[in-house]
């Protein structure tokens, strides 16, 4: 598809570093983030670089014969992963 129309939006400056500040969370420029949008998508953040590491612990736990103790490992990272993936505030 050939992207060749454009429009200007006006802004606050305190409005554009709030899509600034959403478009960087989800590691979209602002035309990706935008276009998403008006596609009836909502973008999602980047999740943060410890969550991949978690995911990776938690298959191993799943591939590894359960047995009590990694029943135990599994709802702790369950934990961990929740704590990770909760909207923290970043001011």
């Amino acid at each position: 598809m050939e992207r060749n129309k454009s429009f200007v939006v006006r802004m606050t400056t305190y409005e554009l570093l709030l899509l600034d500040s959403k478009v960087r969370r989800t590691g979209m420029s602002r035309e990706c983030y935008v276009r998403n949008l008006c596609n009836g998508k909502t973008p999602v953040e980047i999740p943060p670089a410890d969550y991949h590491a978690l995911i990776r612990e938690v298959r191993e736990l799943i591939d590894a014969p359960m047995e009590s103790r990694a029943a135990e490992r599994v709802i702790a990272l369950a934990d961990k992963l929740a704590a990770v993936c909760l909207p923290r505030d970043t001011s």
